[in-house]
């Protein structure tokens, strides 16, 4: 699950003094929600469906830290390429800030997209009913389409389990946003990290949009995390393209990705110290499950 994996690096260093705000959005009667246990039914299918349709895509990746009591930041930008069914690769265009954030933090990220990248660990990471409980909070207005609100509650403490909430959207059965804890610190040094992950809809499919973390460490106090994604090309399976929850039909593929540039074809076991000279090509946990 790649929105907690990237908590693991984050909390090394480590956002802001403020906390995640709730919405103040009107919940719906709880009997005019489906139950549970058709939501995440729906939600598999969904995810199944979009394993399925997504072939590849390409991405910038900006990440940038943030710590307040030292004054220090950090930024990396990331071109990053997605292969079906879980081949990622990525190459640092730019990086800017201190060497030991850069390396405790940004490359421990890509380290644990790594850790996180076989069946097993998919397995054990998926928010689905073997690992989490879900509890139903409300009907709320995501960005103008309508989403289930679920708690969850890990059946297990793990650094890649997280205990918060997210939200379903109610037409497609994607995850819109995904917010929350670790149920086991990823860190000694940090005593509290909150998540905040949301997804874009492009052509069906939830892809990553952002994502936003705040780590209350030892010593170094509040830290913050923030990582941006822009989608540059997008190739999808024609075949597939009936959405397994909805009605609307996709044809042909949403970005016909063009010839891959040389730098994709760069490849090393892990990134190298001196920024120009930094590329990762690793598997990773598939794009939801995470989920992406």
């Amino acid at each position: 699950m790649l929105a907690l994996t990237l908590i693991l690096g984050f909390c090394l260093f480590t956002s802001a003094t403020y906390c995640f705000g709730e919405q103040s959005i009107p919940v719906a009667k709880q009997e005019d929600a489906p139950k549970v246990a058709e939501i995440l039914d729906r939600m598999k299918t969904h995810d199944e469906w979009q394993r399925r349709y997504l072939v590849e895509y390409r991405a910038q990746r900006t990440f940038s830290a943030t710590n307040l009591r030292f004054k220090e930041n950090a930024t990396l930008e990331v071109r990053t390429t997605f292969h079906r069914p879980d081949t990622l690769e990525s190459y640092v265009v730019r990086a800017e800030g201190p060497k030991f954030i850069r390396e405790l933090v940004f490359y421990k990220i890509l380290e644990a997209e790594n850790e996180t990248q076989s069946a097993t660990a998919k397995q054990q990471i998926d928010i689905v009913p073997a690992n989490y409980s879900f509890t139903y909070i409300g009907l709320e207005d995501c960005a103008g389409r309508e989403c289930y609100r679920l708690g969850i509650i890990p059946r297990r403490t793990g650094k890649y389990l997280i205990e918060g909430q997210i939200w379903v959207d109610a037409e497609d059965w994607g995850i819109v946003r995904i917010q929350g804890s670790p149920s086991k610190r990823p860190s000694f040094w940090a005593r509290l990290t909150q998540i905040d992950r949301r997804y874009k809809r492009i052509d069906g499919m939830w892809l990553s949009d952002s994502l936003e973390s705040i780590s209350d460490v030892l010593i170094a106090g509040r830290s913050s995390l923030e990582i941006h994604y822009s989608y540059e090309s997008i190739q999808t399976d024609p075949q597939y393209g009936l959405t397994a929850n909805s009605k609307s039909v996709t044809t042909t593929p949403a970005f016909l990705l063009p010839d891959r540039p040389a730098p994709y074809a760069k490849k090393c076991a892990r990134p190298p110290s001196l920024p120009g000279n930094e590329c990762t090509s690793w598997p990773m946990a598939r794009p939801r499950s995470v989920f992406h």
